[in-house]
Parts: C-alpha cells; structure tokens; sequence
C-alpha cells in the first residue's frame, strides 16, 4: 500500500469511523451529538449566548421515602399548560394608539437594572430610526408634554395602573399593557423587561434580527401600537439553539432570547442560565484513572468481571454514593452561579450488572432504575445545604425508559432526548417511530418537577443533507410544551465557522419556536426567507415545501443520522429543486450578496450527489450507483466556496475538506466485486468497501442470507455482509479498502491496515462441496511498541422476518437458549449480549422465514462474549458479533482467530 493510499484510508475511516459509529452508539452528545469536555465547565463556553431562566422558587420540602427499598407512587404532576395565546404578527389587531415623531418618548426609572438600561437605549434608537428622528427619553429637554413608553416595574408604571406581581411574571415575564396613548413594559429586571422590549420592537415596530449584520429595520410614518393588557412569559424558562451564528455577539442573541450561559442579573443582557456540566459525567466524580486500581467495585460488573474501559459506575455501592455526594457539594460552592449540576452516565453502554445493581433494575423495571434512584439520593442530600440547585440527569440509551414506582426528587431535572431511531420528518404526537419516545417523555413528565429535553435538528453525519423538518420541529415544541417541559436544547451544527443546510433559518425558526410555539411556523419562516434572501423567497419556499410534502405525503421518516440514500431525495426531486434554485438565482441576480446567499443555500444539492442517494445494483461485476455522482469540479467548487465563508466542516466529527475529498473519490468509483463459488454457495467480495463479504448466497434456493444495499442503514454503502472488526466503542477495519493478496476459485485474501496501526489478513475459504466456508482472520502489531487488540467478527443478516428470525445455542453452563428477536428488538442499541457462562460453547446458529439456518463454529476459548442486536426492526436485518478475547500483541505479534460458517435449509420456509 503506497503512502497516499494509507493516508486515503487514514482519512477515510476517520470520517465513516467518528462521524458515524460513534454516532450510533452515543447521541451526537451525545452523536450527534454535543459533548462538554467538563463537567466544571458551562456547557456552551465557547458560544456567546445569552440567558435568563423563568422558574419559580423550588418548594424546600423534605421528601418522603426514597431509600430504594419500598415502592412509591409516581407524582401526578400538574396539569399541562394550555397553549399560548399567539403573539400574532399575521393577525388583525385593534389599534390602541400611534407612535409618531413627535408623539411619545421613552420613560426609564431610576434604579432600573443594566438590561432595563440597554432595553431603553434599544428602543429610543430603533425607534428614532424607523421615524427617521430623534425619539428622546422623557426626562429629556422638550419631552414633558409627550406620551410615554414606560420600561420597567417602577413608578412610572405604578402611576399608570400597572403594577404586577412578581410572582406572576416569573423569572423572564412582563407586563404589557396599553393606556391610551400611554404603553408600558414593565417586566423583571433580570431580564423580563429586556424580552418585552424587543418583543415590542418585533412584532409592534417590525424589526426584524435575522441573522448577524443582517437587522431589517423598517422606515415609517407611525407605527401601530395595538390593544394590550397582558402577561408574556416564554413557553420554555430555558431555551438554547445550538448553532453557530457567525459574527453573532451578546446582543443578536439576546434578540434571539437564547438565554444560556453564565450572566447574572447585572448583565445589560440579561440573567441567564448556568450549568455545572449536562452530560456524561460520572468520570467527573470518580474516574477509573483515580479509583479502578484500588476500588474496581465502583465500576461496572460485566459478566462477573468488573470492567475499567467503557465502564460505567456501580450505583448501588454505597463508598459511590458517599463520594459523588462530597464532590457534588464541593462543586455546587465552588459554582455558586450554576442551576444544574450534572450526573450522568458515560456516552457508551456497560451499565453495572451486578446482583445489586441488577435486583433495583428490575425493581424499577428500566435499566436506568440505579442512575434515578441515585440522583434521588445525593438530591435528598445536597438540598439540604443548597434548596435551589438541581441536579441533572440523562434520560439517554439504556436510561431512556422512565422507572415505574420511583417518584423523581424535585431538586433533579431529567434530560430526554430524542435519539435515533425517532423520526424528525413527522411530529413526535403522530408518528408510529416516535410512538416510544412519546410515551417516554409523557410519563417522565408526570414524575418530574423539572423535564428538560435534548432534541436533535440537524443531520449530524451530513450537516449539508437536505432535512426537511420544518413542520415537525413546530409541532413537537407544541407537543412539549403541553406536557409541561421546562427547558430545550435545539442541538443544531454549532461547530466553528458554522454553515450546513439551511444553518441560519433553522436557527433562528427554531429560537421563534421556543419563545412562543403557538406561533405560525410558515409566517417565521417565509418572514426569514423574505428578509435575508428578498425576491428568491418564492422559489426557496417552493423548495422547502417540496421536501417537506415529500416526506410527509410519502410517508418517509428521517433522524439525526440520515443518510442521503434514506429516500426522499431522488432524480425527480433533484430536477425539480434545481429548477428552484435557478428562478432563484435570476431573481437576484443583479444584487450580488443576495445572489451568494442564494448560492450558499444551495449547496446542499451538491453534497448530496457526492453520494449514491439511489441506492445500487450489482451490474458485470461492479456495484452500480443508481444516480449520478456529482463530477470533481463541482466538489471542489462546494469546499471553496465553504472555505470562502468560513465553513470548517461537513459532518460533525472529521468533516474537513481533505478527508471529504478522500471519501468522494472512494464513493464516485463504482466497487468491482469479486466471486468465490462452490456447488452450494456463491460469495461476492468488495476489497474497497471494508474488504467485506457482501452477499452470501446459497444456489440452490437462490436466497442471499447477508444483508446489502441497506439504503437507510447509518453506513451506507460501507454496510452489509461479512467483515471484522478491531477495537471496543469504535472498531476499525469494517471499511478501511482492503488489497487482494491471493485469489482462487474457491479462496480469497485480502489484507488492510486499520487507522488504529493493525495489519489484518482476512483469508476465507470454500469447503469444496458442501455448503460451508472457513474465514481466518489474522492480525498483527506492526509497529515497535505493544498494542492492545480486541478483534470482533461481525455479520449482518438477512433471513426473512426479523421478530421471527431465531437464535439457537448451547451455553457454556449447559443451558439451552433458543428464541426469537423478541427481547433483541426490545433491547433497542444495546440488543442482547451473552456474557460468560451465557456465552455460546463454541457454535450458536441463526434460522429465518427464507427456510434457511446458519450455523457459526468456533473456539469458545478464544471468546469473551457474543451480541446480537436489530435497531431499528424496520431496516429488516440481524446484527451478530463474537467478541474475541482482548489481547495485548507485543511488536510483530500476530492473533488468529477462525469460524466456520454453513448454510442449511430448513422445513420451516
């Protein structure tokens, strides 16, 4: 293999490997996912975002029995809110007054907070420059016989009549109200008059913050002010979309009423909200660094092994409780800016499976039952010293299911999110894929004081995909909003340099969203479009809509994971939105920075021909893409105009131009496949795609039993068939191209080198007559120092129905286990794994509704365990691994590892 095919391979897997795999197995947190490095740390440091939280005061009750030992019954919460009254913007209104020229000034209390002050000085500025003249403050020199616009709760707006509540206005709320020809905002001074203010400004004056740099403001004779008398407060106390706006400051975001980060109430952007970590933090309190070599028993019992890689904690340790209890108290004084304290699991699976640990899982009936009773406790705890901090945990994979009989402590908060497989294409209320979710997050809010959720808006392996989730994104922040969440986290493309598709309307719909989802979606987003790309909002909008009747009428689901083959893009949907862009295009053709925001938009047309977005077929030897791949010049002409903005990446990990250009000059070849055959089987090889057995077809009955061409599998078209796997959380050599090193009719060799420094030559062999075949698998440690390596062989199968298709095998302690994909389906991601004395003793076989049964032998001494997973059941195929033992290979070692595998018919076809 030369230097540039290495490095091809190199960058290659990096891509498919981090922006992929990983994804699967975490959430772009979380995989898509976000993931502070620290759990000291605010968790969006590195984005200037502005914050205020509306909660009322926690109740400092003792709470009743939570000791792990009595079931109690889960709290009925409170009635879910009614929907917001539209803050219309499209609606008819009766007019109360005008604001003209000379008519009114601006009226700010002494003693009014910073933000009051910057509200203040917003309004006289955009006002003076909307009526084109100088608006003053009332105790300005010529201003006394003027009709006021009063900002604050202060005297001024007592004069007036209004004189609201604290307690009615929360946190974030205001007071609005009209008095002919008097208007007055008077709203907390955290932050509340500061939203009421550019509230006004928005939907009173017409001003418009689309985008940084980009403020439309209106220039006008008399502004209208309607009929007002009443209380605003956002739909959500904590509202963060996770975007980058390139150039955007304090004060674009605080128009955005994106309140997260760390400012205080004396902040002239107003009080935000703070977080002392937000996921995946165990390692925070007790890391294996620190405490596994003297105290494995804090750590994950798997198999009847505590484990220290990918390891969670043992939760029913009581030394475990006692510790996280310290260190947690000593954050919350050492953070005493901080709301949330976060404990949550590691971004991976291997929760402890001790008899402990097992027996309250059980009892709780979720496999997260030891990680809330556990915040329950250290909550129970810590709010004695510290009644208004919470700590935060993740409702995520394995923790996903709500307990049943375990009330939640009201001094934690629960982070739900709505992970892959749920779709993103058809509301959470409605949607058969979100079905689960929804009736997760519906029971977390009955046993929560505090729901926050972690909902995914983009596309994290392809950030430049089209992803039309515009009506969906709408209705599930109503459908939030009704069950009572008290915070959301838009996870879009917040990397550096910003960009993806459609990066800035997104974020600042999804912001409008959070503020009031009673709000009309379509209005946001044809305001957006009209305001930031002018006289090519009719074509883009026609555009949107397209996708978005797409999926909708045609009933295809997409997630945070799609891949551009999922389906709902296709030629006839590429023609047509060219045609869109190109109107587009000629409309503003005379004005060039609206010309290049139109071209900017439509750059997702042409990441999408970078890849097979049809699918395939097998064509005289080759894999044949069936739509056509977008050529060079057209690729590079798309990275250079990303790097003339700014733009960085493509996908969430490993989306730099060189290692995109390496997978587009992979995919943009059609793969030569290679054929073995005996008189009973055929075996078709791909040494570019992970030098992986694609089909293995048994001739008599003409059926394939590897599953292929998985259009909406996570990898595709690096999925499917045959391959070996090297390492744990994220393995190597299932895609690294391979180089045929020997070839018969009845053998092949190939050999890869994996990114992770292995050499592995895969050697597979036809018996010569009966329907069986031999694969050996050898990997060596070419390099100078010892190198730890944990080999996995894994198939994907394809036998028929999935629930029915069934796992049979001998255990090691003797017991017979034989069963369908039941309890594998329901496992979701982490499917079934035989631990141990479970493990299969040396050979366990797979049968299906094809009529067919495969039998895999081995040396069960060579074999720490096997895993068996469907996720989703609607991709149609069974995946199978056998983990062998991890070995650590000195310099110029070699492990070998061999099975055989044999296809029989069955009676049951």
């Amino acid at each position: 293999m030369t230097p540039r095919t290495k490095k091809h391979v190199m960058l290659f897997l990096t891509v498919i490997m981090f922006g992929l795999y990983a994804c699967q197995n975490s959430t772009s947190s979380s995989g898509g996912d976000f993931d502070p490095e620290s759990a000291g740390t605010d968790f969006d440091a590195d984005k200037n975002s502005d914050g205020d939280l509306n909660e009322e005061e926690l109740e400092n009750s003792e709470f009743e029995h939570l000791d792990g030992d009595s079931d109690t019954d889960t709290i009925d919460n409170a009635e879910a809110e009614p929907e917001l009254e539209p803050e219309a913007l499209e609606e008819p209104q009766v007019i109360a007054f005008e604001i003209t020229a000379e008519s009114h000034c601006v009226q700010l209390d002494e003693g009014a907070s910073p933000s009051e002050q910057q509200a203040a000085a917003e309004v006289q500025s955009l006002l003076s420059e909307i009526l084109s003249t100088e608006i003053p403050l009332c105790g300005d020199e010529g201003a006394a016989e003027r009709s006021k616009i009063v900002l604050g709760m202060g005297e001024s707006a007592r004069a007036l009549g209004v004189d609201p509540e604290p307690t009615e206005l929360g946190e974030q709320g205001y007071y609005i109200r009209t008095i002919p020809p008097h208007l007055v905002i008077a709203g907390t001074p955290g932050a509340g008059t500061m939203y009421g203010a550019h509230r006004f400004l928005e939907y009173t004056a017409g001003v418009r913050w689309y985008a940084p740099g980009v403020t439309k403001v209106p220039r006008l004779d008399r502004i209208e002010v309607p009929e007002n008398d009443r209380i605003v407060k956002p739909a959500f106390s904590w509202r963060n979309a996770y975007y980058t706006w390139p150039g955007a400051d304090d004060a674009f975001l605080a128009h955005q009423s994106d309140n997260s980060g760390g400012k205080d109430a004396n902040d002239p952007y107003g009080l935000e909200y703070s977080f002392d970590g937000i996921a995946h933090t165990y390692f925070s309190f007790i890391s294996p660094d620190e405490y596994f070599d003297e105290h494995p028993e804090y750590f994950s019992e798997i198999g009847g092994v505590r484990i220290r890689e990918e390891t969670q904690l043992c939760l029913t340790n009581p030394d475990v409780l006692d510790i996280v209890t310290e260190k947690m108290l000593e954050r919350m004084e050492a953070n005493p800016g901080a709301r949330q304290h976060n404990f949550s699991q590691m971004d991976h699976y291997n929760n402890c499976q001790c008899e402990k640990c097992r027996a309250m899982n059980e009892k709780y009936k979720t496999e997260g039952g030891t990680q809330f009773w556990f915040v329950n406790e250290v909550a129970k705890r810590t709010s004695k010293s510290y009644p208004e901090k919470l700590i935060g945990t993740l409702a995520y994979m394995y923790t996903e299911e709500p307990p049943v009989g375990l009330e939640m402590h009201p001094n934690t908060a629960v982070w739900l999110c709505h992970m892959y497989p749920s779709c993103d294409s058809h509301p959470i209320a409605t949607c058969p894929l979100n079905a689960d979710y929804k009736r997760q997050a519906e029971a977390w809010s009955k046993i929560s004081d505090h729901l926050y959720v972690w909902h995914y808006i983009t596309n994290f392996t392809h950030y430049y995909m089209p992803f039309p989730n515009f009506d969906a994104m709408a209705a599930d922040m109503r459908f939030y909003h009704n069950i009572g969440v008290e915070g959301i986290f838009l996870q879009g493309m917040g990397q550096s340099g910003g960009g993806g598709e459609w990066s800035l309307l997104r974020a600042y719909y999804g912001m409008h969203l959070l503020w009031n989802p009673a709000r009309n979606p379509q209005a946001i987003r044809r305001d957006f479009l009209e305001g930031y790309y002018g006289p090519a909002a009719d074509s883009l909008e026609n555009y949107i809509q397209m996708l978005q009747s797409k999926v909708k009428d045609e009933n295809i689901h997409m997630h945070l994971y799609t891949n551009p083959a999922q389906g709902y893009i296709d030629d006839e949907v590429m023609e047509q939105a060219n045609k869109y862009f190109d109107e587009a295009e000629t409309k503003v053709a005379e004005d060039p920075e609206l010309l290049e925001r139109v071209k900017v938009a439509r750059m997702p047309l042409t990441y999408t021909r970078m890849f097979p977005y049809a699918g395939n077929d097998i064509e005289d030897g080759r894999i044949h893409w069936l739509s056509e791949i977008a050529d060079w010049g057209e690729v590079q002409e798309f990275f250079e105009r990303m790097e003339a903005h700014g733009f960085e990446l493509v996908r969430e990990a490993a989306g730099d131009r060189t290692s995109m250009e390496m997978l587009y000059m992979l995919i943009s070849s059609e793969p030569v496949i290679y054929s073995i055959e005996n008189p009973e089987l055929k075996l078709d090889i791909v040494p570019t795609l992970g030098a992986r057995v694609l089909r293995i077809i048994h001739k008599d009955s003409g059926q394939c039993i590897s599953a292929w061409n998985v259009k909406r599998g996570l990898f595709y078209p690096f999925n499917g068939g045959l391959e070996d796997r090297i390492g744990g959380l994220v393995p190597y050599g299932w895609v690294e191209p391979g180089s045929i090193k020997n070839q018969t009719d009845t053998s092949f060799t190939t050999q890869q080198h994996t990114v992770n420094g292995f050499t592995q030559r895969r050697e597979i062999v036809l018996d010569d007559t009966r329907p069986l075949f031999t694969v050996r698998t050898t990997v060596t440690n070419p390099s100078e120092n010892p190198m730890e390596c944990r080999l996995r062989e894994h198939i994907e199968f394809e036998l028929g129905d999935v629930a029915s298709t069934r796992v049979a095998f001998t255990a090691r302690s003797g017991k017979n286990i034989d069963h369908d994909m039941s309890n594998v389906i329901a496992g979701q991601r982490q499917g079934v794994h035989f631990y141990d004395q479970d493990a299969p003793a040396g050979e366990w076989s797979f049968s299906g509704s094809k009529g067919l049964k495969v039998i895999e032998s081995f040396d069960e001494e060579q074999v720490d365990f096997t895993w068996i997973y469907s996720y989703p059941e609607n991709l149609g195929e069974v995946e199978s691994e056998i983990w062998v033992n991890a070995e650590t290979l000195a310099p110029g070692e070699s492990i070998i590892f061999e099975r055989t595998i044999e296809i029989r018919e069955t009676s049951g076809k």
